[in-house]
């Protein structure tokens, strides 16, 4: 069986080399390695073919054109050094160990960006320290880009799946600032181009259900009677529409929040329904704690305003001015009505 150069052939001729495949052949120009004085691949070094083929070369190469053996897989004494995406990090057995996509060292910095899976540390490395230790070498291909399903078949969940993905972590930290998942898409060409950084939907399509959500979004302190506390600012959910220092161009409407609803057709009704509206508020849970939230709360909380002819609020001397309502729901009540001056004053 062919031994080296991968090329097109006949269907059904194997071209494995030696462990069914396990050690592949390529010319040293494909191999991302250690940087050496020579610039070409020693003996021993890990090596990164392409974005997803990692290993341990065999022999030295002298030219660019040499062809060179490597092993993808076994237990390799090679090069660790005790760092992360974030800094220094100690090492410790049964860490996941990563290649860089351009120097081709060994660490912890898991950042797809920059590295890729390179195998499992079996000895512990200081953090800074750079040692010598044996490793699992093992790839596993990038999932930096992921799609399951597609628009017209999706991936089937039932009673043995029904949480498509769960993440849970806990910090132990004591300060710093510790996100779960943190999501930024950033665009980086002038277009009339759209987009959300994340966009979560939830759909019934010609079937009854119970109770749907979009999305759920808490913050919570636990359901035990110890609970817990927050010194500073807690909220559930937060929409900052950030403002660059700069005076901004002409056009756009903006806004913090916003609360849409959408009919996708002229026969879109919502009559029958109990009831509709942008923006429901529930005081929920347990009836007491019901109570004293209804004594202490504000359904509104405005900050950062002051009243001013021209500003957001402004005095208005007269409730005569009082022409328009927003119906609203009040639980128990029934309809009320939020009104609205036509004038200030």
């Amino acid at each position: 069986m062919p031994y080296g150069v991968y090329t097109a052939g006949v269907a059904g001729d194997e071209v494995s080399s030696t462990y069914e495949g396990r050690h592949l052949t390529f010319s040293e120009s494909q191999l991302t390695h250690p940087s050496h004085t020579d610039g070409f691949v020693d003996a021993k070094d890990p090596v990164l073919v392409g974005e997803n083929i990692v290993g341990v070369a065999f022999t030295d190469a002298a030219a660019a054109t040499d062809l060179i053996a490597i092993d993808t897989e076994g237990i390799w004494q090679l090069s660790v050094i005790g760092t992360d995406q974030n800094g220094n990090s100690a090492v410790v057995v049964g860490d996941e160990i990563y290649i860089n996509k351009t120097t081709a060292l060994l660490s912890k910095n898991y950042d797809k960006n920059v590295s890729v899976r390179y195998g499992v540390a079996l000895y512990p490395v200081g953090a800074g320290s750079t040692t010598v230790i044996p490793v699992k070498v093992h790839g596993i291909v990038d999932d930096e880009l992921e799609q399951v399903g597609t628009s017209s078949v999706y991936r089937a969940m039932g009673t043995a799946l029904t949480i498509a993905r769960q993440y849970r972590y806990i910090s132990t930290a004591t300060s710093g600032d510790i996100r779960g998942i943190y999501n930024r898409l950033q665009f980086g060409a002038n277009g009339t181009q759209s987009g959300e950084s994340l966009r979560s939907y939830t759909e019934a399509v010609g079937f009854t259900c119970g109770t749907l959500h979009g999305a759920h979004i808490s913050l919570g302190f636990g359901e035990s009677t110890t609970g817990g506390a927050i010194t500073g600012l807690g909220v559930a959910v937060r929409a900052t529409l950030g403002l660059p220092s700069v005076a901004m161009a002409a056009g756009g409407t903006y806004a913090a929040v916003m609360a849409e609803i959408y009919s996708f057709g002229a026969a879109a009704d919502p009559a029958a329904v109990t009831r509709i509206s942008f923006i429901r508020v529930v005081n929920g849970g347990d009836g007491t704690g019901i109570g004293k939230v209804d004594d202490k709360a504000y359904l509104l909380d405005l900050n950062g305003f002051s009243v001013g002819a021209g500003n957001v609020f402004v005095a208005s001397a007269t409730e005569a001015n009082y022409a328009y309502a927003a119906r609203c729901y009040l639980d128990g009540v029934g309809d009320v009505w939020l009104m609205f001056a036509s004038a200030s004053g």
